[in-house]
Parts: C-alpha cells; structure tokens; sequence
C-alpha cells in the first residue's frame, strides 16, 4: 500500500508543491490501495479539487508546527511511503519501507538564514539519506543537491520534470490581447518584484497584474504607487480557470526569480499562448528552453526593453509558438507515469 503523506497541505495555501502532489493524487488508478494522511488546513489547491474521489483521508488532529518535524507511524499495511515535505517513518518501519523523497529546491540554503533554514535543512539532509529514491523536479535540482548534499552521490537520483495543468489552454487565438503584464508568486528579494515594479514607471501604457504571494505590504504600495498608480492590481489567489483566463488576455508573464526548482507559470503562461521573460538562471533555461526571452542581467532597463521588444507582432507569434511547442514537453500523465514506476518497481 502506498502512503502519501500530505503535510505540505498544512504548511502552505497554495504553491507548486500543493500543485505537485494534488496532481499525482487526482491519476492514482482506484484499483491502487493508498493512503493519504491529512492534518487540518486552509489549503486552496487541494480544496479546488475536492470534487475529485480522492480515496481514503485520515485525518489526524495534532499541532502542525510540532507534526512537521516528527517521524511518522505506518500502518503495517504500507510498503512506499512517499513524503509531501521532508519526513520519514518511525525508525523500525525504514527498512521494509521503500522511501521516496522529492526535491524541489534548495532555496532556503542559496536565499535564508538563521535558524529556520538550519532546521530545514537539517530535515531535508535526513530525508534525502533515509530514502531510497530521490526525485528531483529538474536537472538543476539534481545540481543543487549534489552541490549540498555531496553524500547522496551514490543515492538512487532521478530526474523527473513537473506537469502543467490541462485547465491551461488557447481559448480563443483570435482573441485581443490586453496591456496586461502578469507576475505570480512570492514577491521576495531574489523574486525582483522590485525590479518589474520600477520598470512599470517606464511601461506607461501598461498595467500590472500580481497574482498570489500574500498581502502587498505598505512598502510595495507605496513603490507600485509611485510607479503606476492606479495601474495595477493584485489577485490574491485565483483558480486555474481565471489564472488560464488572465494568461490568454495578458500582454506577458514577467518571471524574474533568481532561483526556480522548476517555474511552474512559465509553462503554464506558455501552454495559454502567453509570451514569457525570464531570469536566465537556475532551472529556468532548462525548462523554458529557447521559447522565452531570458535575461541575463534583471534590471529596470532590461525588463523594460524586452516587454517593449515584444510590441513586434511578428516576434511576439514566434514566441508564442515556440512556448507552445515547449510546453508539450512536460504533462503531469507523464510525471505519473515516472512516479509509477517507483512506486510499483
């Protein structure tokens, strides 16, 4: 029996790895016996699927902040265990346990500190040497852990791509696109929030759309006010359906982060026929291949010049068609089906 322990429904509202593991739970065939272990939350990826027949939910009441870090107690029925965030089974039950970890990112170890990011890692190190397959979301991942954790050389490693969503398509190609410029997620400092917001007083015919990534604070009003005022607006948390929409009407993504596992929007935006400018570093050269414009230098100027570049119509429907043509790469069937075979072999 395979045992998906979903924490990561209990650390966070949304994100890539809710996404993730949500995917993998919507194939898991009827005739697979599973187990998904739940603790209370606010998740709103997994509440936007729960018309799905998601099999057996145990739900266990105990405090979050104290069940994150504790090793977990198996059924005897349980022969894979798959963590959605880092933890293990009780110690005896390892070793007739297959374990198998995901790697997203090393984000905390390139971009935190203190005592929170040491605590991680610690967790994850443990994780990741307790298993018996790693999964990494892309070939910079499997870079980063090697680069951390050089002990996992001989570990059995695998790289797997994430998905996109089939709620993300072309509605309507003749249809006008908006002055919208799209930017999703976290807004902190290796994200260059910053960086879009200061070329928006240059982008005068443009408007900002932020989507997710919490409460603006009164700093970033106070910067998107003086920027753009009055041009922008944020979006706290959208479903895929309206976040499809905003992509096919939108002018472009911005995805300036430094530091991506994967970069989920930018397949998503390029799946809707939304062009993309990226940071060219870390996993985001490898997945958006060459269907995004990719910057080597974020700066006011040079996010500037490339949203303006894409005024071309002609090469505007040349990268539109290359991330089309890019995002075919990569299916959440075929992470499934990667997935399956770990968890049968």
């Amino acid at each position: 029996m395979l045992v998906i322990d979903g924490i990561i429904y209990s650390l966070q509202s949304a994100g890539g790895v809710s996404v993730y593991f949500t995917e993998v739970l919507k194939r898991l065939p009827r005739n697979v016996s599973y187990e998904l272990l739940l603790y209370p939350n606010s998740n709103r990826v997994l509440s936007e699927y729960k018309q799905q027949d998601m099999g057996e939910i145990k739900r266990i009441k105990l405090p979050t902040n104290v069940r994150r870090y504790l090793d977990v107690m198996l059924s005897r029925k349980c022969t894979v265990f798959h963590s959605s965030y880092y933890r293990l089974p009780i110690f005896f039950q390892r070793k007739r346990v297959k374990i198998v970890t995901t790697v997203h990112d090393f984000t905390y170890e390139y971009f935190m500190g203190g005592l929170n990011a040491k605590v991680h890692f610690w967790q994850k190190r443990r994780a990741i040497l307790a298993s018996d397959v790693i999964v990494c979301i892309s070939e910079n991942t499997k870079k980063d852990l090697l680069y951390f954790i050089p002990e996992a050389r001989d570990k059995d490693i695998r790289v797997i791509y994430n998905g996109v969503s089939e709620s993300f398509v072309v509605t309507d190609k003749n249809h006008e696109k908006t002055k919208n410029i799209i930017f999703i997620g976290s807004r902190v400092g290796y994200k260059n929030f910053s960086s879009l917001v200061s070329a928006m007083s240059q982008l005068t015919e443009y408007n900002l759309v932020i989507v997710g990534g919490g409460e603006l604070s009164d700093e970033e009003l106070s910067c998107l006010d003086a920027s753009c005022k009055g041009r922008y607006k944020h979006l706290n948390f959208v479903d895929n359906t309206k976040l499809n929409q905003l992509y096919n009407q939108a002018h472009c993504l911005v995805y300036p982060s430094l530091y991506e596992g994967f970069g989920i929007p930018a397949i998503e935006a390029m799946k809707a026929g939304c062009p993309v400018i990226a940071a060219n570093a870390s996993s985001l050269p490898e997945v958006c291949s060459d269907a995004a414009i990719l910057l080597n230098n974020i700066s006011t100027d040079n996010i500037t010049d490339a949203v303006l570049s894409l005024e071309d119509s002609d090469f505007y429907q040349s990268l539109v068609e290359r991330g089309f043509n890019n995002s075919q790469r990569f299916s959440w069937d075929k992470t499934f089906q990667e997935l399956s075979k770990i968890y049968l072999g």
